[in-house]
């Protein structure tokens, strides 16, 4: 993914779909949802912090903008490289979910919901996040949104970039 050019064109289609009172004066001024690119220190200091290297797509996409506004139609904010961190760390009580598959806290780290780094940071009731445990043959890790009120299971998707791009579908559904 060229994530410059993509990214540009979702901001020009939010901005023109939104009452311009509804944004902030920043992406008004910048015609832009993300923010400054994270340096390659900043990105070394989270995969520091997290203890792995991050899959290539979303190393990327944070090498463009560090953090995101507006991701489809219930995610308003995603993290950048400060606040990224283990889900089972920072929102626990998704834990639940572990129940569905494996009641013993005690098996194997097979579960998602243990092993997920979370990249969503304000959302509707749900969440976004990637999966280091099933990483592809080019090092991308799945990635999962849960929304509880779709009352449905975690949407899979093959990779980060994957998931962006359904999230721009779903911005394009809803405007």
């Amino acid at each position: 993914m060229d994530w410059k050019p993509w990214l540009s064109r979702w901001s020009e289609e939010w901005i023109r779909s939104t009452d311009p009172t509804e944004l902030d004066v920043e992406v008004l001024r910048d015609r832009w949802l993300g923010f400054a690119p994270a340096t390659l220190a900043a990105v070394a200091a989270a995969e520091a912090r997290i203890g792995r290297s991050l899959p290539p797509s979303y190393r990327d996409f944070l090498l463009t903008t560090d953090g995101w506004r507006e991701t489809g139609g219930f995610v308003w904010r995603m993290r950048d490289t400060s606040n990224l961190g283990w889900l089972r760390d920072i929102e626990p009580h998704w834990e639940w979910w572990n129940d569905l598959d494996e009641p013993d806290p005690d098996a194997s780290d097979d579960n998602p919901f243990r092993r997920g780094l979370l990249i969503s940071l304000e959302a509707d009731s749900g969440i976004l996040f990637l999966d280091p445990g099933d990483v592809d043959d080019t090092g991308e890790w799945a990635a999962y949104s849960l929304f509880s009120w779709r009352a449905e299971p975690p949407t899979r998707y093959e990779s980060f970039t994957a998931l962006m791009e359904s999230l721009y579908d779903e911005f394009h559904q809803l405007r």
